[in-house]
């Protein structure tokens, strides 16, 4: 009896300096964790449990499935289980060393990729060709971010033409995004494949958003940068200087998380969900949490996670029982704050 509590104590000691050394390995059961353990050095068979420590991926393309027993493969990509999406590395990566080490490195080269493809999107956007056909070449997530980059930059250069003396700007840049809304309906209205039409209508979502918000704007008469109505928005600029992405939301900042979230759909935003924005983004800066309550299925747990995917952040959501004592929140904690995620407490 005494030698068996030795090897459990033992065997929990291990698991926990794997944790730490990869904390989202916090997020995963026991069983999981001893599996993912014992077949480390098979990358092949860590495969299976890739999408419990990543929110958006199903497994990495390598590039042999059953190679020989003494030999690594390489990852040459991302395969997503969140609708359907394959992103391709520009480097492949020899998955070596072992399973916490290799883990740790493929958040590295996701957030690195999702970086050039960010970088690459903003450069190609309608340059040379026009935005409805531009965003078939980047991932669904990136056209998103590269979509509200722009609204950013030309609603801004609207208040300045409005400061200049054109009281009109707004106007005529919300019939500018009429337009283009009217183009993307053209385009889904076609014959498309699943994920693209996905992409599609993620789009139309977000502009949708942005045209209602212009014209609240334009209505308001208000002609300054800062403007409430305008600095209470999720707000997403290039920062040339640094070659990144910042959100910023009243006088609150967040640099973009660059975590791969697959092509899946996206919330439609109305004026609670802005509400629920200022108050979820204003308590981080502050360092703290928020508790969202209402009815059941009025969308709490969705808009936190897709306030997360809008900061390219990774959230896990965790359904709360009575039977979750100290222990299981400690880990969970543990895991939220050395992996830099947000975390949610269903039915808390």
């Amino acid at each position: 009896q005494g030698q068996l509590e030795l090897c459990e104590k033992a065997l929990a000691d291990y698991m926990e300096s794997k944790r730490r050394a990869f904390p989202r390995f916090y997020f995963i059961s026991t069983a999981d964790l001893l599996d993912i353990l014992s077949n480390g050095n098979t990358p092949t068979k860590v495969m299976i449990h890739m999408s419990k420590c990543f929110q958006a991926i199903e497994k990495l393309k390598l590039d042999n499935d059953s190679p020989p027993p003494d030999v690594r493969p390489r990852a040459e990509g991302m395969v997503s289980c969140v609708g359907t999406e394959y992103l391709p590395w520009k480097t492949d990566m020899l998955l070596e060393g072992k399973v916490e080490q290799y883990m740790n490195l493929i958040i590295d080269k996701m957030r690195a990729e999702l970086k050039i493809n960010l970088y690459s999107a903003v450069q190609a956007y309608n340059n040379p060709k026009e935005r409805h056909e531009w965003l078939f070449d980047w991932t669904s997530q990136m056209i998103l971010v590269v979509n509200q980059i722009y609204w950013c930059q030309e609603t801004e250069a609207a208040f300045d033409k409005m400061g200049a003396g054109n009281a009109k700007a707004m106007f005529e840049y919300n019939q500018q995004q009429m337009n283009q809304l009217t183009n993307l309906i053209k385009v889904v209205t076609g014959d498309l494949a699943k994920e693209q039409r996905m992409k599609v209508m993620n789009m139309i979502t977000i502009d949708a958003h942005s045209r209602d918000m212009i014209a609240k704007v334009a209505e308001t008469g208000k002609s300054t940068k800062t403007a409430f109505e305008w600095l209470s928005q999720l707000r997403t600029y290039w920062d040339d200087n640094i070659k990144d992405c910042v959100v910023r939301i009243c006088d609150a900042s967040f640099p973009y998380g660059y975590e791969y979230l697959g092509n899946g759909p996206r919330l439609v935003i109305t004026p609670l969900t802005d509400r629920i924005y200022i108050t979820a983004t204003q308590a981080c800066w502050l360092s703290m949490g928020t508790a969202p309550a209402g009815p059941a299925g009025t969308g709490k747990t969705e808009t936190s996670k897709d306030l997360s995917a809008q900061l390219g952040k990774s959230m896990y959501v965790f359904n709360c029982a009575p039977e979750m004592d100290y222990r299981t929140m400690g880990d969970i904690f543990k895991g939220l704050a050395a992996s830099g995620s947000w975390g949610c407490f269903d039915e808390f």
